[in-house]
């Protein structure tokens, strides 16, 4: 693999992958600009590896990025390339709704943005133990980020997620998308409904509602949750609506 050292992204790129590789940090760059004023944004090392050097470094099917912390660092992997049997499940999942207004791979590459958001997440110490909560704030934490620095990408995004709130998951309780039950219909129906509420945040309170985690860190389950009620009291019903009550 390539070493492409920088002081905050450093990245490595299977053969092939240097020109995506330095794509990908540069769009990361810019999120982290928006991030910086809040708390210390530390290095999150990327990786962009080819299929054979995935299978050789991970246990984890090849093609979604995500995120891993391990040891102290902050890691963030993504494919060189979407191989086609992963497209191909998003267009199988995607068919009842018609065209999709992004390409999926350039949606895809937009969403290396929210897994840059889960390692601040880690890094910030927001992280509640609870899936589906840390999923809504990373949400809101990415489209913060995004919104600050890249308000042309921030449009789009939302207009996926519109896109994709249209989809009608047999799963929509918030207790199955805990337990990991459901499909990828399921998945990216629940991300629509995280990404659309936290835009729903920021237009009411903007930054307000990072700034309360921040001053309550550490989180967890309890701390996020009635931060989240303390603020917004009206999103009562937003949990009554996935089979919650008062509580994740």
């Amino acid at each position: 693999m390539k070493a492409l050292p920088h002081p905050h992204i450093p990245a490595f790129a299977s053969e092939g992958g240097v020109l995506r590789a330095e794509s990908l940090r540069s769009y990361l760059l810019e999120l982290r600009e928006a991030y910086t004023p809040y708390a210390p944004v530390p290095p999150v090392t990327l990786y962009v590896l080819s299929e054979r050097d995935w299978r050789a470094l991970l246990p984890y099917p090849y093609g979604l990025a995500f995120q891993r912390s391990e040891g102290g660092r902050l890691s963030l992997f993504a494919p060189l390339t979407y191989p086609e049997r992963l497209l191909q499940r998003f267009r199988e999942a995607l068919l009842p709704l018609g065209p999709p207004p992004l390409e999926i791979p350039a949606f895809l590459d937009l969403n290396l943005g929210h897994e840059y958001a889960h390692a601040l997440q880690v890094a910030w110490r927001l992280r509640t133990g609870v899936r589906w909560l840390d999923e809504f704030l990373a949400n809101y934490l990415f489209l913060l980020g995004l919104a600050k620095a890249r308000p042309d990408l921030a449009e789009p995004l939302l207009a996926f997620s519109r896109y994709l709130s249209r989809l009608e998951p047999e799963r929509r309780s918030l207790s199955a998308y805990e337990r990991r039950r459901g499909n990828l219909q399921s998945a990216l129906w629940f991300q629509a409904q995280f990404t659309l509420k936290s835009q729903e945040i920021l237009e009411r309170k903007g930054d307000g509602l990072l700034l309360a985690f921040l001053q309550a860190a550490p989180l967890d389950r309890k701390k996020g949750h009635r931060i989240l009620l303390e603020l917004f009291p009206e999103l009562r019903a937003w949990f009554a609506a996935f089979g919650l009550k008062d509580a994740p």
